[in-house]
Order: structure tokens, then sequence, then C-alpha cells
């Protein structure tokens, strides 16, 4: 390991249509050490990612230096810099299934970025993106090449992503994101994985993430960012200790959790791995009616048979979950990815078909066609992926409005544009924000 750095940015300036989006940046990162940036939404951690890569968009203009192994990236032609892509400098982009093509199999795009990088042949780049899988944890044996990203969880499209970043044996890689929406299980599997790979390479990792625990155990030197700048740097354990600036001590105090007296004292009372049921959650509910009530519930899904006359056989997804939820109480779903979670979820809101069981609101048994289309005004949901929940050719303001079809008395224009501006402010954004379309965000 060299001490000498891999990569060194030098007081970069950042603006979109005039716009300041990063002041006077500058950080440096060693061949196999880890450099963990962490901010809140809206810091610049991304972008300044996307401006090592040199990956800005129109209207971009970047001041500053960033060398990289000798040279400086913002004196590189575009196709110098695409040959930098995805040989020296791979790049974990922070949503899986947008940075995937849907498309295309998993062979073919990790093959795709070893064609264009290396001069081998087509059947080389196959054996390439075979070993390389087996390399993230996906052996073809169980994930053959020719999946589509459809067709796998969240953890393993992050490991195909990966996959297609280390193809080529990068010195640097930066991973923005790399375990956002996805289980704690799985979150560690993917960490060690960047871990591994790092001391096997010996390469040079940027990390990118909100969460302090994650920087906390693998990186040797850290940057806090809020608002396009620096605000505290050094080694990780100095500033982790130390914590100089409100920001820091600010981050740290919001992402420590204590529990209540009440928890705590309910835990007190769990021996070993008893699991704290909804009956226990729920024993101080008061005694009126539930809300929603969920009895016995039961989602199956057919697995497809082997054998043409073979019997149907099926996948208890959900498996007999009752609980109840009474006005102004908070229920948490906690479980790995395939636990049943979404599966419940979709039920709940009338997307899934329900097997047996029965769920009611407001004492209207969902199970009914005619009760949940009345209901459907009383629930709403948010979903894993935002991005992928947007129509990307609606305007906000169109996106918002369209849960008011299910009010039996909907709304006119102006009552419409008021309640979606009064929406907008609710949650920290500007009534001016309804005019943007998705991407601009």
């Amino acid at each position: 390991m060299s001490d000498k750095a891999l990569l060194e940015v030098r007081d970069l300036n950042l603006s979109i249509h005039d716009t300041k989006i990063l002041t006077d940046i500058s950080l440096s990162v060693a061949q196999g050490r880890t450099l963990g940036i962490i901010g809140e939404s809206g810091s610049g951690k991304s972008m300044t990612a996307l401006s090592i890569m040199q990956l800005l968009p129109k209207g971009a203009e970047c001041r500053g230096a960033i060398h990289f192994d000798g040279r400086d990236l913002t004196q590189l032609d575009e196709a110098t810099l695409c040959e930098l892509r995805g040989s020296d400098i791979g790049m974990v982009f922070q949503e899986p299934m947008t940075a995937l093509n849907p498309v295309h199999t998993i062979g073919d795009q990790i093959t795709e970025s070893v064609l264009l990088h290396q001069k081998v042949s087509r059947r080389e780049a196959r054996r390439i993106a075979e070993s390389t899988l087996e390399r993230v944890g996906l052996p073809v044996s169980q994930y053959p090449l020719t999946r589509y990203p459809h067709e796998l969880s969240g953890g393993q499209r992050q490991r195909v992503v990966i996959a297609i970043a280390i193809a080529c044996k990068p010195k640097l890689l930066i991973a923005d994101e790399p375990t956002t929406a996805l289980d704690v299980t799985t979150q560690a599997g993917i960490l060690d994985l960047l871990n591994s790979l790092k001391a096997s390479e010996d390469l040079a990792l940027i990390l990118i993430t909100h969460d302090l625990a994650v920087v906390g155990n693998m990186a040797d030197d850290v940057v806090i960012m809020r608002n396009g700048e620096i605000v505290e740097t050094g080694a990780t354990s100095q500033v982790f200790t130390e914590q100089n600036h409100p920001y820091t001590q600010t981050l740290f105090k919001a992402s420590s959790f204590v529990p209540d007296s009440r928890i705590s004292a309910h835990l007190d009372t769990v021996e070993g791995d008893a699991p704290i049921t909804s009956a226990s959650a729920s024993a101080s509910a008061s005694a009126s009616a539930p809300l929603l009530s969920v009895d016995r519930l039961v989602c199956t899904y057919p697995i497809n048979k082997r054998r043409l006359f073979a019997p149907q056989r099926f996948f208890r997804a959900v498996d007999e979950v009752s609980f109840n939820i009474h006005a102004g109480e908070s229920v948490g779903l906690v479980g790995e990815s395939g636990c049943g979670k979404s599966t419940l979820a979709r039920a709940l809101l009338g997307l899934q078909k329900i097997s047996a069981g029965q769920v009611t609101l407001h004492g209207k048994d969902l199970g009914d066609p005619d009760d949940l289309r009345e209901s459907r005004q009383y629930m709403q949901v948010v979903f894993q992926d935002p991005y992928g929940s947007f129509n990307p050719r609606h305007r906000v303001s169109r996106l918002v409005a369209e849960p008011l079809h299910v009010l039996a008395d909907k709304p006119g224009r102006a009552e419409t544009d008021r309640l979606v501006n009064m929406a907008l402010e609710n949650v920290g954004l500007m009534p001016s924000d309804a005019d943007k379309f998705i991407h601009e965000f």
C-alpha cells in the first residue's frame, strides 16, 4: 500500500446554470485506503463523485483540479475519459435497478463493460463475466448469465452493479450509497464484499453514505459535507472522537438511538430470542375498535411446474399473520429481504390477492371490491424506490394531485392547486417545485 494519493481533488468548484453546487472541495485517497464521504441528502456527496467521473449534466461548469494517477481529469477529452471510466475508475451507482438495463441480461451487461475496455474475444469476455460474478457471490450455477435484473433481489442486483464496476480491475472504486434500501443482513454482505475486494485488489475506495456506523467500520479517513462544502475532515477515529464542527455533532446526535423508557422496560421482559408479538405491542392501545384489523392473512404465489402434468405448488409469502392497529398508533414491520414485508403491504392496499384471512379498514372488508374502492381514500403508500415510483414524463403537480381522484367529491382546479402546494410545503418543498420534473431533484 502506498501513502501517495491515487486521487487528489483540490479546490473543486461546481456550478450548474449559475447555481452553486460545490464550493472549494479538497480531498484525497491513496491506494489501498477507504475514504468515507458523509452528509445529508443534498449535501453534494453524489455531485462530488460525478465530478470525479466527469459525468456532469449540461450547463455544468467545473473549476479546480482533479488529479488521478498523475493526470488532471478536468483537462482530458471525452474519448480519454471514456477509456478511464470502467477500466481505471469504477463506480457503483446509488440505484441498482436504474443503473442496470432492464432489457439486457446481466451477462450481456458485464460482458459489454469488458469488451469496451479490454482487447479480448466475446468468449473470453463471457468467461471474465462468469468469474467476476463468482467474486461478488453470484455463482453462475445458481445465477446464470441469462438472468435479467428483475429476476434478482435488491441485494443481488447491487452485486451485479459491483461486478460491472470491478470487471476490468479498476484502481479506484467509487460506491455511492451502495446499501440504500437493503435490509441489514444484505447490507452487511455488500459491505463485506467491498472490504474483501479492496483487500484483494489493493484498490482505493470512496464510500459515499449517510450512515455513520458504516463509515466508522470501513473508512480510514472521512469527509463530512453540508450544502456543497466540506465542514470537517480527517482520520475517522479523530473526527468521530473530536466532532469539532457543530454540524458533525448534530449528525452524531441524530444517528444515535436510545430506546425510551417504555420500550426499554418491555425489552427487559423479553427472554432469549422470544419475539415481541403484536399483542404485547398493542397492550396499551385504547379499548376502541381497531382502525385496521388483519386476521390470519395468507398470501401465496404459484411455483413454476417442472413437469407438464405435475400438480401446482404454491409458495407461502405471508403465513397467517394477524395484528391490529388503532388510530394514532405506529406499527413497524421488520425483517430481511424475502420475509414477506412488501407482500403484506401490497395485500393491505388491495394490490395483492389474498389467499386466506381477512383485512378490514374502518370495519370495511378490503376483500370486497366495493368496500375496497370506497376505502382507497383512507390509505396511501410510500414505495421503496422513489425514482421508480414516478412517471418521469409528468410534472410534480400532476403526480402529487393523482391520489385526489379517489375522493368522492373531486376538487376543482383551484382547490387541487391549493392542496398540492400545501402538500409540498408539508414535506419541506416549495410550491414552485410543482412545475418541475422528477429528474430535476
